[in-house]
């Protein structure tokens, strides 16, 4: 009895070995994964969020390039924009944004508006750099003032379709506030050209056979709401 008892014990131990090492291999801690690289909680990315809203004033120097334009074509002159838009995620806003640029000398005034529909693409959603580009419309005017009457004007205007590209760093102050030092790059097709005429009692304009088109680059800072 007692031989057929430790027989059947160790039959018993032998069976069960392979049940043994299997649940020691379950048992056997895994390997760590690698660490998952999170963006921090007060990353640029969080802070851009439903409607936004910027504005800026810089410097920019502009050119017309036509074939009978006269002057000081190639100016400085003072620039700014005002922009609105939504934001879609939290690399991708679109908005609407209105650039100006003014300049007054004794050869006459000059200035220009574009107004176009841009998105804003942020690469990187640890840092708040970003680039831009859109289309829209644009117009240019030339002016001088007679001398001898100063309700008497004449000059040069143009416009037509315009892109613009440009780039920039948010800078956050707070969750919600940026300072934008930014480039632009406003260029438009060629438009065009006409000769302007006014005084105090009419204003006369007439369609030239010249085409023009028109450049104007920006730097500045603006500071954007989010």
């Amino acid at each position: 009895m007692k031989g057929l008892s430790l027989t059947m014990g160790l039959a018993a131990l032998i069976g069960a070995g392979p049940v043994l090492g299997q649940t020691a291999r379950t048992a056997a801690p895994t390997p760590p994964s690698k660490p998952v690289d999170a963006v921090p909680a007060d990353a640029p990315v969080f802070g851009r969020q439903g409607l936004w809203f910027s504005a800026g004033l810089g410097a920019a120097s502009t050119t017309i390039h036509c074939a009978i334009c006269t002057g000081d074509l190639g100016s400085r002159g003072t620039a700014a924009y005002a922009r609105v838009g939504t934001t879609l995620n939290g690399r991708l806003l679109v908005g609407a944004e209105l650039n100006g640029w003014l300049r007054g000398s004794e050869d006459g005034n000059q200035r220009v508006l574009a107004l176009t529909g841009n998105g804003y693409w942020y690469p990187n959603p640890r840092h708040g750099y970003y680039f831009k580009g859109g289309l829209g419309l644009s117009s240019y005017k030339q002016w001088q003032t007679d001398r001898n009457n100063s309700d008497v004007s004449t000059g040069i205007s143009t416009g037509g379709l315009t892109a613009q590209i440009g780039t920039g760093y948010e800078m956050r102050v707070n969750p919600r506030m940026s300072f934008v030092p930014y480039l632009n790059l406003v260029a438009t097709a060629q438009g065009a050209l006409a000769s302007e005429r006014s005084d105090a009692t009419h204003f006369e304009r007439n369609t030239l056979p010249n085409r023009a088109n028109v450049l104007m680059l920006q730097l500045g800072l603006g500071v954007t709401w989010h």
